[in-house]
């Protein structure tokens, strides 16, 4: 009779089809882990399970399509999960929507969707697997949030809100849960290489363009491996540069001079091109 090995240790990952997801599963996938991967469109995900298993031949990949704004179909997929897998080791909640535009230009639909996204499908999935976590005895849970969440920036009041809101969840959870020995983290990335960064692009208002030039933009795969790196150490504030981590830790301090900066861009432009920024 053959000897089995331990069952490995699974990892599921919201909007784990492209950017950071994605980098974040290959990742996990070089380290064991079992993966299941969630996004909204079914066909993102099946290219996602394709250059998952050419790169990492044996692995265990599922995929399921769902919205994560929708709280039973959350708990329903989870519950599934757990019932296939046995486990939940680490969860990476990294599905999120950027909508930039200038507050008294943007809709409350578009205010209410990133919220719903980014603050809510985060929270629903917490929510369906904790327990879990907790009967098993530990895990991690990390957060992606946004350098957006250390300091309001003009044209994202909608987005870095919702951020920010992902932020104080992750806060109180690491409180909360480290009685039960479930590592929370929240991640803060700076511009990332993504299809979701080139696609706010075109929206983006000019002061906002204005405010992240010269910041430079860095790689999903290196600011997954700064991520997994830091999470696996169980470090709380996941910052994948030194400019984020200087800005994670003094941010409190350097927010007034950053508001005063924005508002002399914001004259700045006004001034120069005549119109609204």
């Amino acid at each position: 009779m053959g000897v089995t090995g331990p069952a490995p240790r699974v990892a599921v990952i919201s909007g784990g089809s492209s950017g950071i997801g994605l980098a974040i599963a290959h990742e996990l996938a070089s380290r064991g882990y079992a993966l299941w991967l969630i996004a909204r469109r079914q066909e993102p995900l099946e290219r996602a399970e394709a250059g998952l298993l050419a790169r990492h031949p044996g692995l265990s990949v599922r995929t399921i399509a769902l919205d994560v704004t929708d709280a039973e179909a959350v708990l329903e997929a989870m519950t599934s999960i757990v019932l296939q897998a046995g486990r939940v080791d680490w969860l990476v909640t990294s599905a999120g929507i950027v909508e930039p535009g200038l507050f008294l230009e943007q809709s409350l639909e578009a205010h209410r969707r990133q919220m719903d996204t980014n603050h809510f499908g985060t929270l629903h999935l917490v929510r369906a697997v904790a327990p879990t976590m907790v009967r098993q005895g530990g895990g991690h849970i990390t957060l992606i949030s946004s350098a957006a969440a250390f300091a309001g920036i003009a044209g994202y009041s909608a987005y870095a809100a919702s951020k920010f809101a992902v932020r104080a969840l992750g806060e109180t959870l690491q409180v909360e849960l480290a009685g039960h020995k479930i590592a929370v983290g929240v991640a803060f990335p700076p511009d990332t290489d993504t299809p979701q960064y080139h696609g706010e692009q075109a929206s983006k208002p000019a002061i906002t363009k204005a405010i992240s030039a010269g910041g430079g933009v860095m790689s999903a795969e290196a600011v997954a491996r700064s991520i997994v790196s830091q999470a696996n150490r169980g470090r709380f504030l996941l910052t994948p540069s030194p400019l984020i981590t200087a800005f994670g830790w003094l941010h409190s301090l350097y927010a007034p001079l950053f508001r005063h900066q924005q508002r002399r861009i914001i004259a700045r432009l006004a001034r120069g091109e005549g119109r609204k920024p």
